[in-house]
């Protein structure tokens, strides 16, 4: 009998809530736990016998009957305790379950919510991480290009030094192996065309070089360091000595030289330092240049 007065409880409470307003759950939870105590004192068992069956406290029982919602977990775990507590007195727990509300009432439709706005889909999503992916790229680009070609001038720079001090050691060793004071010295430098100037016409020794490739150069004319440098391509120098002339390269493949206005070629092999000594008395019309170091 009591089972069916609970069935038509719950029945029409359902009815009510199509027809009027939703009720608060403080207000349910209390017609609920009202409904438990009822039902708990007909069958005469004490609230300590329902706590050690169902394995709930017994304030929380106490709570449930008093319809104190405040002294109560979340409403999921509330929902559970009901359950538990209806289905120990024999009652349907599902349907008393049920009846305790755990969602928050529906907000009115003239709020706006954040999901009114509108939904970023997975292709939004795609789009925004490609767009990202191609923005780290050309950053990381740009920074090792910046990178390689601080390097790259590093190395240029570092390379040129090292031709430097090679053509210089080169030209020291033969100095010191000549043991030769020479009288005097005159050079002469000629415009880019390569034509001599009228102070260096009658030299015994004559040396037109053209550079192919920048290179450092140091020009000793009759014992003398005439001229000491870095030259770059295109440029066109001659210089004349009454006894000898010694030039020095730090590129030797980028050096062209002509001896008394003769055919020109290359002083050496690219990248590396060479020292050629040019004699006044080893040279005539119809012989190639000897060349030393």
């Amino acid at each position: 009998m009591t089972k069916n007065l609970l069935f038509l409880f719950f029945k029409t409470t359902k009815q009510k809530l199509h027809s009027q307003e939703p009720e608060t759950a403080q207000k349910k939870l209390a017609e609920i736990g009202t409904k438990l105590r009822q039902y708990r004192e007909q069958q005469s068992i004490c609230l300590d016998k329902v706590a050690v069956v169902t394995m709930i406290r017994r304030n929380l029982l106490q709570a449930i009957e008093d319809g104190q919602l405040d002294q109560l977990p979340e409403p999921v775990y509330t929902q559970g305790l009901i359950k538990r507590y209806a289905e120990a007195m024999g009652l349907d727990g599902n349907q008393f379950a049920e009846f305790f509300p755990i969602e928050p009432p529906p907000r009115s439709r003239t709020k706006l919510s954040w999901q009114d706005g509108p939904q970023l889909r997975p292709m939004h999503l795609y789009l925004f991480y490609t767009f990202l992916i191609i923005c780290s790229v050309n950053v990381l680009s740009q920074l090792m290009s910046g990178s390689l070609t601080a390097k790259n001038r590093a190395g240029a720079e570092e390379l040129a030094l090292g031709q430097q001090e090679q053509a210089r050691a080169a030209a020291e060793a033969s100095r010191a192996s000549q043991n030769q004071k020479p009288d005097s010295y005159e050079a002469v430098e000629a415009v880019r065309t390569g034509q001599n100037s009228n102070k260096s016409g009658n030299k015994p020794v004559m040396v037109n070089v053209t550079f192919k490739a920048e290179s450092w150069m140091q020009v000793e004319v009759d014992g003398k360091t005439e001229f000491e440098g870095t030259l770059p391509t295109g440029t066109v120098r001659t210089w004349g000595a009454q006894k000898q002339l010694v030039v020095v390269a730090g590129n030797a493949g980028g050096v062209m030289v002509a001896v008394n206005n003769g055919q020109a070629e290359l002083l050496g092999v690219p990248g590396v330092a060479k020292e050629v000594v040019f004699k006044a008395e080893e040279l005539n019309p119809s012989a190639p240049p000897k060349n030393e170091g």
